[in-house]
């Protein structure tokens, strides 16, 4: 803030607000355009005034000190009205309204200023002694009046010392510097009628202490080969820098001296040829001075150093984030534990080239995966340089459950070429999944367990969201898929392998869900596929306890049923110009009751609409987004098998 009482100058300042406030609204871009102001500083003597300090109130972090010839030039002002403060310890303040042209240099000859301030000027300063983490400063005032100190590393200053009590011989003790740091300072005062005034910014050099200042950050490299880990750092600024240390701590572990002598202080970079394979790990390097006193850590982030991971370990949040360059492996009998909030960032290639992908970095699972995200802390899976391709590394695969069972909670996962988790196990716990911007969402092979899919979200898929192959059974409920060419296929060859679907919207530009079916339940379901099919079964096996109950579906084809006994009833199917409702091509000719089916050029086909079976226009409420839910004046609400709703949001028998 300028520097005279804040309640003196508020009303100028909100009024120069308003003022360049309106301008700007009124001149379109001017509000990003700028100026510069040029001019010279004397006395009422005519002399130039050296080191005085200029800056506008609109930019004052932008300060100039005039030069011996009294001039100052201030470049990059707002156009428009600009209030110019003008300092210095033997004058009194100066503040000028000033206009600033748009792209052009305002200049003005001179500016005077009044000496009348000369009799409370702030003398003598001088620097008595300094330390590695203190200064002394003493000066003098012309009576005795409480003074502050602004100071830091920067003529923006930052930090304040304020006096006890006030004096005329003053002396200041700052402490808790930092060594071999260059420090600017400033005394103020304010006298009885509130006016601040200030000295010259003077500066001063701390010693070098017992520990030396330390490097300003560390970065591990991409690791191009086994059992090698380059690194980098900024190399510190103090001079009494002789050299530096470099330490590596494996999960679990201590910090341990990877070199015997210090590295020369004239290099930033060091290659650790020990490195363990498997291991998650960090580095730190330190600063050493001749007194071999050590800087503080700085400290890496976590790296996965290529190998198999033979020994159980548990990832908290603090060791995040981890830097992915190669395939993670979890070898059979090892627990792999990662705690909520925990980022894996992938690199984009596998540059130990193994694995089932060798190009692209994998987390291949013969162990056991835990990885235990919360809502507000989810476990995420995320691109090391930010490309975020759709193909960027290959996904999740959890290829065994022999050595106890992986779980899955609250993860976050993009960027997978072909499916982001792929599962052949026999045993699986999963929910609250969301796979985005990815190839394939998540195939599931050989469960023998039920498994529910709760809460999962799909976004950006240009695959399948969402494959089962000979699961025993698979529950997938109150879940979303967002823009994916495919919804769900199933495949078995079991007449009693059972997918279940409810509570969930399938948005999809091919097919909402399509394959061959032993037992299967879908209720309840929304699927929006205009330009497609809205489910397809090209088998049915199971000859009774297959249903499609209470589902709303907008799709170009509405179900399709190629072979099996399906019961179809409580639904509504529609499109704005549809082929076919529904169509039947089994050898059979069954009769699906109670459904709606409106807006298709052939309603039916190799089957009837049966007893309740109607064509009216569903009445949507609508909303943003479209919910499909009805009006309360649709005649839907009244036409299901029990007199109720059909449709999406109907009571199924789930």
């Amino acid at each position: 803030m300028f520097l005279t009482e804040k309640r003196k100058y508020l009303p100028l300042l909100v009024g120069l607000l308003v003022v360049f406030s309106a301008a700007m609204l009124g001149c379109g871009l001017r509000s990003s355009q700028t100026g510069s102001l040029s001019s010279r500083i004397i006395d009422a003597d005519g002399n130039a005034v050296m080191n005085a300090e200029v800056f506008s109130i609109f930019r004052e972090s932008e300060k100039v000190y005039t030069a011996a010839d009294g001039g100052f030039y201030l470049s990059e002002l707002p156009a428009g009205l600009n209030n110019i403060v003008i300092l210095h310890p033997d004058y009194l303040i100066e503040e000028r309204q000033i206009e600033i042209q748009s792209n052009e240099t305002t200049v003005i000859e001179t500016i005077r200023l009044d000496k009348s301030n000369a009799p409370h000027k702030i003398s003598n300063i001088r620097v008595i002694e300094t330390a590695s983490t203190s200064a002394t400063i003493r000066w003098n005032t012309y009576r005795s009046v409480l003074c502050t100190i602004d100071y830091g590393s920067t003529r923006s200053y930052g930090a304040i010392y304020r006096e006890e009590r006030p004096t005329v011989e003053h002396e200041a003790v700052i402490e808790g510097l930092s060594p071999e740091t260059l420090y600017h300072f400033r005394v103020q005062y304010i006298d009885d009628s509130n006016v601040v005034h200030y000295s010259y910014d003077y500066s001063f050099m701390t010693e070098m202490g017992d520990q030396p200042s330390a490097p300003l950050s560390i970065s591990v490299l991409p690791i191009k080969s086994a059992g090698v880990v380059d690194m980098t750092w900024q190399s510190a600024t103090g001079t009494s820098v002789i050299g530096y240390n470099i330490y590596r701590m494996e999960k679990g572990g201590d910090w341990l001296l990877l070199n015997e002598r210090p590295v020369s202080a004239r290099t930033n970079e060091y290659s650790d040829e020990t490195a363990n394979p498997g291991r998650f790990t960090r580095y730190a390097v330190v600063a050493v001075n001749e007194f071999t006193g050590e800087s503080y850590k700085v400290i890496s982030d976590t790296v996965f150093v290529p190998g198999v991971i033979n020994e159980s370990v548990k990832i908290e949040y603090l060791d995040s984030p981890i830097d992915l360059n190669s395939d993670l492996v979890v070898a059979a009998g090892t627990t792999l534990d990662v705690a909520s909030g925990v980022v894996f960032r992938i690199g984009e290639e596998d540059l130990a080239g193994s694995g089932m992908d060798e190009k692209r970095v994998e987390l291949l699972v013969s162990g056991r995966l835990l990885l235990n995200g919360t809502a507000d802390r989810p476990v995420k899976f995320t691109a090391l340089n930010g490309s975020g391709f759709r193909d960027h590394w290959a996904g999740i695969k959890i290829l065994s459950s022999n050595t106890g069972v992986s779980k899955l909670n609250q993860v976050r996962i993009s960027g997978c070429k072909d499916f982001a988790i792929d599962v052949e196990a026999q045993r699986l716990e999963m929910s609250n999944i969301s796979v985005a911007y990815c190839e394939n969402g998540i195939r599931l092979n050989g469960l023998r367990e039920t498994l529910e899919l709760d809460s999962v979200e799909f976004a950006e898929i240009t695959g399948v969201a969402l494959q089962t192959e000979s699961c025993r059974k698979v529950w997938l409920k109150n879940s979303l898929m967002k823009n994916v060419n495919t919804g769900i296929i199933s495949d078995t060859t079991a007449t009693e392998d059972q997918l279940i679907v409810s509570a969930t919207d399938i948005y999809c530009q091919s097919v909402g869900i399509t394959g061959v079916f032993g037992r299967s339940t879908i209720v309840n379901v929304l699927i929006v596929c205009p330009g497609g099919t809205g489910i397809s079964m090209n088998n049915v096996l199971h000859n009774y306890e297959n249903y499609v109950d209470h589902c709303t579906l907008e799709a170009f084809n509405g179900i399709e049923i190629a072979s099996g006994t399906v019961t179809i009833e409580n639904n509504i199917f529609f499109s704005d110009n549809g082929n076919i409702g529904i169509n039947n091509s089994s050898l059979q000719t069954p009769v699906y009751e109670f459904n709606n089916v409106f807006g298709f050029s052939e309603k039916y086909r190799g089957c009837g609409p049966g007893v309740g079976g109607v064509s009216v226009n569903p009445e949507f409420i609508g909303g943003n987004p479209f919910d499909y839910d009805l009006r309360p004046e649709s005649s839907l609400n009244l036409q299901d098998r029990f007199g109720s709703e059909m449709g999406r949001y109907g009571v199924s028998r789930l």
